[in-house]
């Protein structure tokens, strides 16, 4: 129920200061027009002035306290039924049904139909005000009330309440439709994309395996010059940079679509310092030349709440009009950083042709371009949306032909508006704690409740039998010490973990040190937390920190037999396969290549060779990843046991499923770094 009304409210929210204004002029106005223009039966002032109390409230919304503004949706459910319903009822009743009421109340009826689109919520709120319209009219008179309307109005109440109704259903039907149409659109966009940046992955894997790198020895002697060595390899990490930042890419496409306003949903802790660097480091330079003409001109730096990924979007688009557009041979870019009490400031500014004063108040507007070619006037506008989202602002001053300074502000993280946001933003995450201590889960669920975040607690047995795809949580705590007492469990636990998003949290204490990770995820050690658990602050740091770890992870280790060890490559691309398959036998594995399934089968069956490990695309020809596992998995063969790693772009639920249900062991998503494609291979072969 909470849910329905949270989506009534945000729905309406556009238009509840209009609303408001609207009641708080009319609700009076006619009063003085029933009273004394033209006379009705009953009018009653008193109730008129209660009903604007509700509209101020509603007016107010955006300046009450975090507090007010979270049960913000339980309110505006009262204040709809009692100026809508209840009063026009009420009025009605008062009035004797009179035509005039009837109208009016006709008109409350359409005007309810728009505010709430929930069908339901309506008829709860029609029925609700009705009900108190009576029983207070009946008072009103004595205890007693006459119905003497007229009964051949009901069809035409009738008809409007229901068809209304389907008919609005109809439309937000259609509408979701057409968004759920345009997701997966945008899936399916990802999933293509994804393909070529894969090729491009593995050929980068191909060339830094190739190429010698003059770290691991004191050699000079190369088949390419040392100079050219290094520049290979600093493109190489140029491009990957690249890559990463493509999928950055798209992963906001993904998280962004049919949303009116920038999502705070990945909202984290983050130094700008970090960020700039990184943006600079990143950004597509059309030639080397360009990368000099950037300069960070100080070392100052602060946090500041926000998603990292937008940010550098917001900077990327601030390089890219400067380059688009620069004048003369001297052009430059500065960085500069500011640290101040109340806010903190990043601004851009650049040597070039300048922004004349009567277009700088539009750049900022939706569409607006100058008109060059690949300017199609979206990139500010967004910007702006990205730094209000991060509770900051943006704006730009510049002179003509000489300079132009864009000012990026951002409010300090003790300020009201970063806690703001902090707090709305906790009511949205989510943790998962795997323990057998009833005080642990006490004490957390203590917290959870003050604070507002989703908390589920989960034994460590039972964890066993969760599928794969189903921890989708913020934070993942794993107490080790239950672990401990349960065997040793924790080798089985982390495969499951092994490819969510969430931050994975191990507890321990001084006695449980001697817990090994083979995890392919770097988790976070902390000794002694389960008893700060109980303070906001901990929590906090755990939803939007990086929490140092205590204790170093240790990274999976190729098994020393690989040279004995094969893995069978199933992809329909040719040259991904290939490619992928030259990383595999440079790391010392033997690979079989196989374009489809059908073909996987039939050479398994040869049993020519044992393989050891099977590396599977989902989408492809002749018989899919899906059906050639579920196939492999009821076969009554030896290598009915094999693990399968599902190699996919589409990290979907339901092709999450897909892939649980085939009966595969893994999956790892395109494209792979060369690390997370041996770190994943290697923990189900060791």
């Amino acid at each position: 129920m909470e849910a329905a009304f949270r989506k009534v409210y945000q729905y309406a929210e556009p238009n509840l200061t209009l609303v408001s204004w609207m009641g708080l002029i009319g609700f009076p106005a006619y009063y003085f027009i029933w009273q004394y223009i033209y006379p009705q039966a009953y009018e009653n002032l008193p109730l008129r002035l209660f009903c604007c109390l509700f509209f101020v409230i509603v007016l107010v919304r955006n300046k009450l306290s975090p507090v007010l503004k979270e049960r913000m949706h339980w309110f505006y459910q009262i204040a709809i039924s009692i100026v809508l319903p209840f009063f026009f009822f009420y009025m009605l009743l008062m009035n004797n049904w009179s035509t005039v009421w009837l109208l009016s109340f006709m008109a409350a009826i359409f005007l309810h139909i728009l505010l709430v689109h929930i069908t339901w919520v309506m008829f709860a709120q029609t029925l609700a005000g009705i009900t108190m319209a009576t029983i207070c009219a009946w008072a009103e008179k004595g205890y007693h009330l006459a119905f003497s309307m007229d009964w051949t109005y009901m069809p035409v109440f009738l008809f409007i309440y229901l068809f209304g109704n389907l008919f609005f259903f109809r439309n937000q039907q259609e509408h979701e439709t057409k968004v759920s149409i345009a997701k997966v659109f945008g899936a399916g966009i990802a999933h293509e994309m994804r393909n070529p940046l894969s090729g491009l992955c593995s050929s980068i894997d191909l060339i830094r395996l190739t190429i010698p790198d003059p770290k691991d020895s004191n050699n000079r002697v190369y088949q390419l010059r040392e100079e050219d060595v290094l520049l290979l390899r600093e493109i190489s990490d140029d491009a990957m940079n690249i890559i990463r930042a493509g999928n950055e890419t798209i992963d906001l496409l993904l998280t962004s679509i049919d949303e009116n306003r920038v999502s705070r949903s990945t909202f984290k802790k983050h130094a700008v310092k970090n960020v700039l660097q990184h943006a600079v480091d990143s950004f597509g330079f059309r030639s080397a030349t360009d990368k000099t003409a950037i300069t960070i001109r100080n070392t100052d730096t602060f946090d500041f709440l926000g998603s990292d990924t937008l940010l550098k979007y917001v900077i990327y688009n601030l390089f890219k009009n400067a380059f688009h557009h620069r004048i003369g041979e001297d052009f430059a870019i500065d960085l500069m950083v500011g640290v101040g009490d109340r806010e903190n400031r990043i601004i851009v500014r650049d040597n070039g042709q300048g922004i004349s004063s009567d277009i700088l108040d539009l750049i900022f507007e939706d569409f607006y371009t100058t008109g060059r070619t690949g300017n199609y006037g979206l990139g500010l506008p967004f910007c702006r949306k990205v730094m209000r989202s991060f509770g900051g602002e943006i704006s730009c001053d510049s002179k003509a032909g000489e300079w132009t300074a864009f000012t990026l502000t951002f409010p300090t993280l003790d300020s009201s508006i970063a806690q703001d946001i902090k707090h709305n933003l906790i009511k949205l995450k989510s943790m998962l704690m795997v323990t057998n201590d009833a005080d642990l889960v006490r004490r957390t669920a203590k917290i959870s409740k003050k604070m507002g975040f989703n908390l589920q607690t989960i034994d460590v047995l039972h964890v066993l039998k969760k599928p794969e795809f189903d921890f989708e949580y913020d934070v993942i705590i794993v107490d080790l010490e239950s672990v401990g007492t349960n065997g040793d469990v924790l080798g089985h636990i982390e495969p499951l973990l092994s490819f969510t998003e969430a931050k994975i949290v191990y507890l321990h204490n001084s006695s449980s040190t001697g817990h090994q990770s083979h995890a392919v995820y770097n988790p976070t050690w902390i000794e002694g937390l389960a008893w700060r658990l109980n303070t906001p602050m901990v929590i906090e740091q755990l939803f939007f920190d990086t929490v140092d770890a205590s204790i170093p992870n240790k990274r999976s280790q190729t098994p020393s037999n690989t040279e004995t060890q094969t893995i069978m490559v199933v992809d329909d691309s040719e040259s991904l396969r290939q490619m992928t398959s030259i990383v595999l036998e440079k790391q010392g594995f033997n690979v079989i290549q196989c374009a489809n399934g059908h073909n996987a089968i039939a050479m398994l069956k040869q049993d020519k060779q044992h393989v050891d490990l099977i590396l599977m695309d989902i989408e492809m020809p002749v018989m899919d990843g899906v059906e050639t596992s579920r196939r492999i998995r009821s076969s009554l063969q030896a290598y009915a046991d094999v693990p399968i790693i599902a190699h996919t772009g589409d990290n979907s639920r339901p092709t999450l499923e897909r892939i649980t249900s085939s009966g595969m062991t893994d999956f790892i998503i395109k494209p792979s770094e060369q690390q997370q494609l041996r770190d994943k291979i290697t923990t189900w072969l060791s």
